[in-house]
């Protein structure tokens, strides 16, 4: 029986509320804004729980007020990252699936590129707070008090929660845009370097901790930046680079996209005339 191609997918233009289109502060912008405000807001918060606990509960893992305060917190956020991991991760590839195909019109992709470089902004502070914000409180941390497990005040945060929220986040941006951004990042045109650079320089900083440890328990306890059990962290920083490659990629899209619009225009004048 002969088959019947069924019909092109109509594309409507998507209608917009006043101060949330595409590239509104309340609409494309708003993951960025959000996002970034909010993780920023969770480290300054854990700063300040420091300053009124630190010195009195974390320089004795064995001690009661250590578990009362640090191991709980490691724990929460051993827990809080897994679980809204693996329920965002999902939710990107079930929702991913069902609208990948879906024909959109050009104002919804450009929404879309800006709700992805807010994915990008908001993974860029998380980055920034991950490999700086917490690393240099570490280094004074550990030459004051020198550390008896791998569970520390400044460890907790920055090895337990924001490392791995670097992972979450590096995995998640590249799994909206495979799946919302079809035409720069769709499984046909192959796994990107760029996400290959980044995602690895996440898992990299992750894996590092390990023999981090290692090293400062069996090999030189002392917190100095250049000992060479630091020096994969480095690789890090070059590996992160490639967070750049993604607005240059999705900048060529803007640009082609741009391209269509006036293509598309320049048709329907002709078709007037």
């Amino acid at each position: 029986m002969a088959q019947v191609a069924a019909p092109p997918t109509e594309v409507r233009e998507e209608s917009y509320r006043p101060g949330r289109g595409p590239i509104d502060w309340l609409g494309g912008w708003r993951t960025c804004i959000v996002g970034g405000i909010a993780f920023l807001v969770l480290a300054i918060a854990i700063r300040i729980f420091q300053q009124f606990t630190a010195w009195q509960y974390g320089t004795d893992a064995a001690s009661t007020g250590f578990s009362e305060y640090y191991r709980s917190l490691f724990l929460a956020e051993v827990f809080g990252v897994t679980v809204a991991t693996l329920w965002w991760w999902g939710s990107l590839v079930r929702r991913g699936r069902k609208l990948v195909n879906t024909a959109i019109s050009h104002g919804e992709e450009v929404r879309r590129i800006a709700v992805f470089w807010g994915l990008v902004g908001t993974t860029s502070v998380i980055l920034y707070i991950m490999a700086s914000f917490w690393p240099n409180q570490d280094g004074s941390w550990h030459q004051t008090a020198i550390r008896d497990t791998a569970l520390t005040p400044s460890h907790i945060p920055m090895f337990f929660l924001f490392f791995p929220l670097g992972i979450t986040f590096t995995v998640g941006t590249y799994l909206f845009g495979r799946y919302w951004l079809p035409k720069i990042y769709g499984a046909e045109n192959g796994f990107p370097w760029s996400f290959f650079l980044l995602i690895a320089a996440s898992v990299t900083e992750m894996a590092q901790v390990a023999m981090n440890e290692w090293g400062h328990s069996l090999w030189i306890t002392e917190e100095i930046f250049a000992v060479p059990f630091h020096w994969p962290f480095v690789m890090y920083g070059w590996l992160a680079a490639g967070i750049f490659a993604l607005w240059a990629e999705t900048l060529v899209r803007l640009l082609q996209i741009e391209g269509e619009i006036e293509q598309a225009g320049s048709v329907k004048e002709e078709e007037v005339a």
